[in-house]
């Protein structure tokens, strides 16, 4: 296996300190777009857009992905040289976390992908700025939320990961989901529940707790609700730190307490990036949620044979992979079989997993260059868990519920097909399947053009976004399905009538 590791998108700024600044630096200028820039009179260009939430239901750090060809198609002289990101109308534009990708390897960026959070309905305006006369490139990663890389130790492909899950990708090409697990730091009172319920400043009684558990907020705390009386999320923009807080739950029964009666709301913290924490000899933090045996594991590929029923993993030997992301709001690793020999047939397969900032999923894009052998296609799947599981082919996904490996935490696990066809098959057993029984196999056909994409999530109760019982699991497969397939709608706008 030839692995060729190159970072176009990372920036090494030398100091977090010196990136922040620089940051501030960039967005106030771009920001500034009825100015001139220094030493000439050419104004900032804007493109604008809105981006629309046609359901009913609540949609968080949703990735919106704009193509370079897109973007000139609007302003033909767009570049991703200096952009940035807002939302709203001057003098109130706030800036928006963002990174531009070079995805086809040619050493032009040509994507442009932002995170964006929206209520049921709802459209939000959004504004590229950008200068075209700047031609230096500043790419910088503030609060980075995803990672990708390669670990020869680990006897890996490739590895990687957002705040909330790892994945580590085999050569046999076999997924392996990692749990992060969740740092607990203190409990308060529901007496406070009330000015989380409200999205209120947080009071000095509460910001106390935190001082006496050595932590130091800042004046810009921002509270999110993320499950109404159940779960919020408190944010210390200046600081960069994330805190999650939820109600406790009765160890004796498993039921949450009321609301306004007994009960704690318990403070915990994600440990963020930590792929580095599995070459340690022992990493109690990163837990796998799938076994490291056998074919597929957690959303990985094999080759079909669908007379013979048998999985044939890909080959080891003459691939080659490449980071084409390692940015703060997504990464990506792309694997390459130039030439795969199947019973003669000599196809290109090129395997693409994308993984995003604050979100559970990894979404694998595989395209195979040529019509693949009628005898032949693509298995996947997800782990058959210790508990029940479903599936609904017209819709395109399976899931499984029961517990980890460790048989401890809550584990839910789905699979959400994109091709628009219905799933092939589901309902393997054992005895199809007699090499990998704790499976749960997913077969699918590429499209005309050789292409199928699919999602794959795990949900882990010793994790920050644990989900505690099965029918709460199944509801949120369903909403994910339809949030999926049902992309936010996007707009662009006509330009701004020049003041």
């Amino acid at each position: 296996m030839v692995i060729h590791q190159q970072n176009r998108t990372q920036a090494h700024t030398g100091t977090p300190a010196l990136a922040i600044c620089l940051s501030f630096i960039l967005g106030a200028v771009l920001m500034l777009n009825a100015c001139t820039m220094p030493g000439g009179d050419q104004k900032i260009s804007k493109i604008r857009l809105s981006i629309q939430n046609t359901l009913p239901i609540q949609r968080k750090k949703v990735p919106i992905v704009l193509t370079g060809a897109q973007l000139r198609k609007v302003n033909p002289d767009f570049t991703f040289k200096a952009y940035s990101v807002v939302t709203g109308k001057a003098p109130r534009e706030v800036m928006i976390p963002a990174q531009a990708d070079d995805l086809d390897y040619d050493g032009e960026r040509d994507q442009l992908c932002f995170l964006l959070d929206l209520e049921p309905e709802e459209t939000k305006e959004i504004s590229i700025l950008y200068d075209p006369n700047v031609k230096a490139t500043l790419t910088l990663d503030i609060n980075k939320q995803t990672r990708a890389a390669i670990f020869p130790e680990l006897d890996v492909v490739a590895a990687l990961e957002s705040n909330l899950i790892a994945y580590l990708l085999k050569p046999n090409g076999a997924f392996i989901a990692y749990g992060k697990r969740r740092a607990e730091l203190f409990s308060v009172d529901t007496m406070f529940q009330p000015e989380l319920d409200y999205e209120r400043p947080l009071s000095p009684e509460l910001r106390h707790h935190f001082e006496n558990n050595g932590i130091i907020l800042s004046q810009q705390v921002q509270v999110e609700i993320e499950k109404p009386e159940q779960q919020w999320v408190v944010r210390d923009l200046e600081n960069q730190e994330v805190y999650f807080v939820r109600k406790s739950y009765n160890t004796e029964t498993g039921l949450e307490q009321e609301p306004t009666t007994e009960g704690q709301l318990d403070i915990v913290q994600a440990i963020g990036l930590s792929l580095n924490a599995l070459l340690k000899p022992e990493t109690p933090e990163m837990v796998p949620l799938n076994h490291s045996e056998g074919l597929i594991g957690c959303g990985g590929i094999a080759l079909w044979h669908k007379q013979a029923r048998e999985m044939i993993p890909l080959p080891t030997e003459g691939d080659y992979v490449r980071i084409l992301a390692d940015g703060s709001i997504r990464s990506i690793v792309q694997r390459i079989v130039p030439e795969w020999n199947v019973q003669g047939e000599i196809y290109r397969l090129t395997s693409t997993v994308f993984i995003y900032g604050e979100n559970p999923w990894v979404e694998h894009h595989i395209h195979i260059d040529g019509d693949l052998i009628t005898d032949y296609a693509i298995a996947t799947g997800i782990p058959r868990l210790n508990g029940a599981y479903g599936e609904d082919r017209k819709q395109g996904w399976i899931r499984s519920w029961g517990t980890d490996p460790s048989d401890i935490d809550t584990l839910g696990v789905a699979l959400i097909a994109l091709t628009g066809r219905e799933v092939q098959d589901t309902n393997l057993t054992a005895a199809d399947n007699a090499s990998d029984s704790s499976l749960l196999p997913v077969i699918l056909v590429p499209n005309a053009e050789g292409r199928l994409n699919y999602r794959t999530f795990a949900i882990w109760g010793g994790g920050i976004d644990g989900i505690e019982t099965e029918a709460e699991f199944a509801e949120h497969v369903q909403i994910t399905t339809t949030a999926l397939k049902t992309p936010p709608h996007i707009k662009f706008l006509p330009k701004e009538e020049e003041e």
